[in-house]
């Protein structure tokens, strides 16, 4: 039996990879500029890597953690990894201490900016840590201000400014560069492709223009995030909380439904399907 879910594990990750092997070995020269240092010399390292961000981005954090803890597996050398799975890990536990130790100590000799991006794990736990929290911003805008062209920075700095509008306001500079290629010359990329990124802005944006009270503006973004993001199963997830907050309960479980036919273990998604199922009791 243990042998089964071993290969099934290998299957899983193996089917996964190849759905991200297009955005895996993107032609992203980090030559070009003092980047957070992601990349490995190893090229399966580099597709777990590049798969594990992608779900990050759009907050499917069960399966980012299978792919970072497989990037380390063909690399311990790399340091990105442990600082994001130091943030998925428990609060003052010993794996999250590991993954602490394991990232400040191999940075050591790599770049200024990706010595700063383990620096975040010094800041408080808070929601986003280590990485989007507002105790973060002097971090974010030093590396930044090092490396004006890195998108992950970009977008991880705009979450840091301190007010939604703010937030608002970057996302846009940002979405703009990645869709439209314009912007500031000394912020636009100069290579790779990162339009996996307009996805997890859609909905980041739709969040963030809910809580401000635009709630049609919000569910255009949501509905823009589906419209790019059919095959992940947060785009519906962030759907169907739209639906929920506005106490249509009928269309959230539709959208909800369709977050957990896509992946059975969403958590968020199952928990409200359980919830609503409750009060129609």
């Amino acid at each position: 039996m243990k042998k089964l879910i071993m290969v099934l594990c290998i299957i899983f990750i193996g089917c996964e990879a190849n759905q991200n092997r297009e955005n895996a070995n993107w032609d992203f020269d980090s030559s070009t500029g003092d980047y957070i240092q992601w990349q490995s010399d190893n090229d399966f390292a580099n597709e777990m890597t590049n798969a594990g961000m992608e779900y990050l981005y759009n907050f499917e954090y069960d399966k980012s953690m299978v792919f970072f803890e497989k990037a380390l597996e063909y690399d311990p050398s790399l340091f990105g990894p442990h600082v994001v799975l130091a943030g998925f890990a428990i609060n003052g536990s010993d794996k999250q201490k590991m993954h602490i130790e394991k990232a400040k100590e191999n940075v050591e000799d790599n770049n200024e900016t990706s010595k700063l991006f383990v620096k975040l794990l010094d800041n408080p736990r808070e929601p986003f840590w280590p990485l989007g929290n507002k105790g973060s911003h002097e971090l974010w805008k030093k590396m930044r201000e090092i490396e004006p062209k890195g998108k992950l920075i970009h977008y991880y700095f705009a979450f840091t400014k301190p007010t939604n509008e703010e937030v608002i306001d970057e996302l846009n500079i940002l979405l703009k560069e990645i869709v439209e290629k314009e912007g500031d010359n000394e912020s636009l990329a100069v290579s790779g492709d990162h339009s996996f990124m307009e996805a997890p802005i859609y909905n980041s944006l739709g969040y963030l223009h809910y809580w401000i009270g635009e709630k049609e503006k919000s569910k255009e973004y949501f509905e823009k995030y589906i419209d790019v993001y059919p095959d992940g199963y947060n785009s519906y997830d962030s759907m169907g909380e739209w639906y929920f907050n506005e106490k249509d309960y009928e269309s959230a479980l539709t959208y909800y439904k369709k977050a957990r036919e896509i992946n059975p273990r969403a958590m968020s998604a199952n928990n409200k399907i359980r919830n609503i199922n409750q009060m129609n009791k």
